[in-house]
């Protein structure tokens, strides 16, 4: 009797510590497991370039590498104003992340002192403006400052 009253009593502690595990898993939010940011692939973002530099075919030079590097790139244009600097303008994101995906691919990194290891990432301008009607997840802008984020020569398969 004495036996078997033990392992009722151990079964049912059992049971109340399952219980009160599953509790604290799901409603306690210390030990809810925390999101997994998801990243965004190259491929998943579409672009359009707007060349902005001033130089002919330069438009042309960044669809072929964004193309390279994994890109969707719909379309080049070429503005009617020049601007300084080289921008990234995300289309549908407030948080900006295919912007920000598409500024660290085109990022180079550069030596700051000539006789030291410290670098410097050379990074484009990001910027919002939502336009849904564009199809678009981000717009590269290029600015007169493009040869930081195109690579000289481009050999093209």
């Amino acid at each position: 009797m004495n036996k078997i009253r033990k392992i009722i009593l151990f079964t049912l502690l059992f049971f109340i510590v399952i219980a009160a595990g599953s509790i604290l898993i799901r409603y306690v939010p210390m030990f809810k497991p925390k999101p997994t940011s998801k990243t965004i692939e190259p491929a998943q973002i579409r672009l359009d370039v707007i060349n902005a530099s001033g130089m002919d075919k330069q438009g042309k030079r960044a669809m072929d590498y964004l193309r390279k590097i994994g890109f969707d790139v719909y379309r080049v244009r070429t503005a009617k104003k020049e601007i300084e600097k080289t921008t990234v303008v995300d289309r549908v994101d407030n948080n900006m992340k295919n912007a920000r995906t598409a500024a660290k691919l085109l990022a180079k990194r550069k030596k700051v002192v000539f006789f030291m290891p410290w670098y410097k990432d050379v990074m484009p301008l990001i910027a919002c403006d939502i336009d849904s009607t564009l199809y678009l997840e981000a717009t590269v802008v290029l600015g007169k400052d493009y040869q930081q984020f195109l690579p000289k020569t481009l050999i093209v398969f």
